[in-house]
């Protein structure tokens, strides 16, 4: 069931933007479990709460909070380096699996008229770990991490695929699952679903709905049918 505190303009909404870990792909614990492995190499340790609370900021920019709560250093001229071997650990041992039903909502979702797009801070490379060609074909645009110069929770991440649709934030509806996305899409002047898949709602009031799980997309009124 949702729960929401829509502030709507009255706009019609004709694109839904969907982040990927944490809305689609439940692969956040495999990211901890590789930012935990490479500061345990530095005598250091996050905690798993950090990593969701941070989810979808740039690696490069996450890098020196984390370093600082690890209580570890790590030369400037390294980080690129160290961010890499993370990468690299993260699709060694991630096990991809989804969310239930995601497929099909997203799929529903188009078959009722509305454009999709894909907006993760993932790199290339694991946002291809994370989604077969097939379920990449279910959106009209992506873009990762590696393609924008300001990460969430600033607005470029999801202005990108609103510019290349030539559309205005007040039509684009966002689906996220953190924080940090909440904000980026909220400063994108967009409206917001936040489903409680590695959060609880306590984290996400900002959102203008809350579902719990993400077939309930399909159930709020400004997605019955896009015109």
């Amino acid at each position: 069931m949702a729960n929401g505190r829509l502030h709507s303009t009255g706009s019609i909404i004709k694109a839904v933007f969907f982040d990927l870990d944490g809305v689609i792909a439940d692969t956040l614990h495999y990211h901890y479990l590789a930012w935990e492995k490479m500061f345990q190499e530095l005598g250091g340790s996050v905690s798993e709460q950090s990593v969701l609370l941070h989810e979808g900021r740039a690696s490069r920019e996450i890098l020196p909070t984390f370093l600082e709560e690890a209580g570890v250093t790590l030369p400037a001229e390294e980080h690129e380096a160290f961010i890499d071997r993370k990468r690299a650990y993260y699709r060694s041992i991630v096990k991809v699996t989804y969310y239930p039903h995601v497929f099909e909502t997203i799929a529903e979702v188009r078959r009722r008229g509305f454009h999709t797009a894909l907006v993760t801070a993932s790199s290339k490379k694991n946002m291809e770990t994370a989604l077969a060609e097939e379920h990449r074909a279910l959106f009209d645009f992506l873009i990762t991490g590696d393609e924008v110069q300001r990460a969430k929770p600033h607005p470029d991440p999801y202005l990108a695929p609103m510019h290349h649709m030539n559309l205005t934030p007040d039509v684009c509806l966002v689906v996220e699952n953190a924080p940090l996305g909440i904000t980026s899409a909220k400063n994108a002047g967009m409206r917001c679903v936040a489903v409680e898949t590695t959060l609880g709602r306590e984290f996400l009031g900002d959102a203008d709905y809350i579902i719990h799980e993400i077939r309930a997309l399909t159930d709020l009124p400004l997605l019955l049918t896009a015109q």
